[in-house]
């Protein structure tokens, strides 16, 4: 079989400029989103140079690649992907954001928000991007809602199965009908029986990636069904976007059969990951990379951008709690969150989020030890990192689940100690509580689900989210 090389993106998230870049109103909406509103445009230019310039045989996207389906972003970006299809051939699905499911397209002027915005909608999205990939396209299938699943033959051994599984799971969640699920399994059987290895993309996640607890909304209707059914007609390797965690996981199905999910993180925020994919003679190799930098207004800026805008969606909520009432009800509302329902109880939010801003690691486990009888944390870790603030710990914890890297990476053995011992410590708290046994099981479930959050961060068995290879 023939070298093929893929590189994927997703979750662009593309933003036109005339939407609004100035003013209170857009600074609210940028400073409440890891990702990066109007720098989009110039990140993907910057992608997009650098792999015109490779050895890529092919781009691969994995949906939402406009912000909220605005027309104008929808006719800028599909400019920029025409200009590429000059030297690349492109290959994309779209999903929710490309059509706006929450019917809330936006533009900002000074401190004010209008929704006067024009958008495609779900019927005349797929036409208006059918032309990409449209020569290597073997096999289709339109779903209740107009949503076209495609198969592409990319090279002469490899086939991708493109899923758009928008809208058509049970209950009309994401996902696939039985109809959809049959002919995606004779797909994977057609190209396995021509002597083809198969990969999928879809946008939502095929499976929880983290925790049920963090992202099971985030994934497919009958998740575990769907994957399983998918393993068994022979599929291996998945690609999906959405949750913007940059994350590989795998699930066996009960008959045995495994199949390996890539979560590709969001392109246009931290840490803008480009995904690589090697195939040769039945072997897929894994290997992510990050953009180094890019140009915006005749600026250039380097890859800690993206790190400092994601740590600020944090920092600026608290630190307006900390200061200004006002400020904090805006941020909140900016995220639609109805800020004037904690107006009551702001001096407490102030008072919490102000030591939050400067309490350090040995006073936050001191008052814990104190609650515990010196039962919650290991007092050597503690001690280690006493003078430590905490707020840069949480900040790491939040960046390295959007990149991949693990605690287990960069943090020495203390901090992994105070990190499992506060995950274990609602749970050694709640087993004390006098509270009914059914009751304490189903707290203990999801509890168990937070230390599994929290071993896995440290302690991680799932495979190297930077690089791996999966038998196709």
């Amino acid at each position: 079989m023939s070298r093929t090389k893929l590189a994927l993106i997703a979750d662009i998230h593309y933003y036109s400029p005339k939407l609004g870049v100035e003013g209170r109103a857009y600074e609210l909406r940028s400073g409440g989103d890891q990702k990066c509103l109007a720098e989009s445009g110039a990140v993907v230019d910057a992608v997009f140079a650098r792999l015109k310039q490779s050895d890529i045989d092919a781009l691969l996207i994995a949906g939402d690649v406009t912000n909220d389906g605005e027309r104008v972003s929808h006719e800028e970006i599909r400019e920029k992907f025409l200009d590429f299809e000059k030297t690349k051939p492109l290959y994309l699905i779209t999903s929710t954001h490309d059509w706006c499911t929450d019917g809330n397209p936006r533009r900002f002027e000074g401190d004010r928000v209008y929704n006067d915005v024009e958008a495609l909608d779900a019927p005349a999205l797929d036409a208006y991007y059918a032309g990409f990939g449209k020569e290597k396209c073997i096999a289709e299938y339109v779903n209740g809602h107009g949503f076209h699943s495609r198969v592409f033959q990319v090279s002469d051994s490899l086939r991708l199965l493109a899923v758009n599984d928008d809208a058509d799971g049970a209950g009309g969640a994401s996902g696939y009908a039985e109809a959809h699920i049959r002919w995606a399994e004779e797909q994977i059987r057609a190209a396995k029986a021509a002597g083809n290895d198969i990969i999928a993309m879809e946008h939502h996640l095929l499976l929880p990636n983290v925790s049920p607890l963090i992202n099971k909304g985030q994934s497919i209707a009958d998740q575990f069904d769907m994957a399983a059914r998918l393993a068994d007609a022979g599929l291996r390797l998945m690609f999906v976007g959405h949750s913007h965690f940059q994350r590989t996981s795998e699930f066996v199905s009960p008959a045995g059969n495994k199949i390996t999910q890539v979560n590709i993180g969001s392109l246009c925020g931290y840490p803008a990951p480009i995904d690589f994919l090697e195939v040769e003679n039945g072997k897929a190799t894994l290997s992510v990379e990050f953009l180094e930098g890019f140009t915006y207004n005749g600026k250039e800026y380097g890859a800690e951008f993206f790190k400092e805008h994601s740590a600020a969606v944090l920092y600026n909520v608290l630190n307006a709690a900390a200061n200004d009432k006002q400020d904090f009800i805006d941020r909140l509302a900016a995220q639609g969150i109805r800020g004037k329902a904690f107006d009551k109880f702001y001096f407490l939010i102030r008072r919490l989020a102000h030591k939050a801003l400067v309490v350090t690691v040995g006073r936050a486990g001191r008052l814990i030890n104190f609650f515990t009888f010196g039962k919650g944390i290991d007092r050597a870790a503690l001690k280690a990192h006493k003078k430590d603030r905490l707020l840069p710990y949480i900040i790491q914890i939040f960046l390295c689940t959007l990149d991949g890297s693990y605690l287990a990476k960069d943090m020495p053995d203390t901090v992994k100690t105070i990190v499992k011992d506060v995950s274990t410590l609602p749970r050694r708290v709640v087993k004390k509580l006098p509270v009914k046994k059914a009751k304490k099981e189903k707290l203990f479930r999801t509890l168990r689900q937070i230390e599994g959050i929290a071993q896995e961060l440290v302690y991680p068995a799932a495979p190297d989210n930077l690089h791996c290879e999966i038998d196709l």
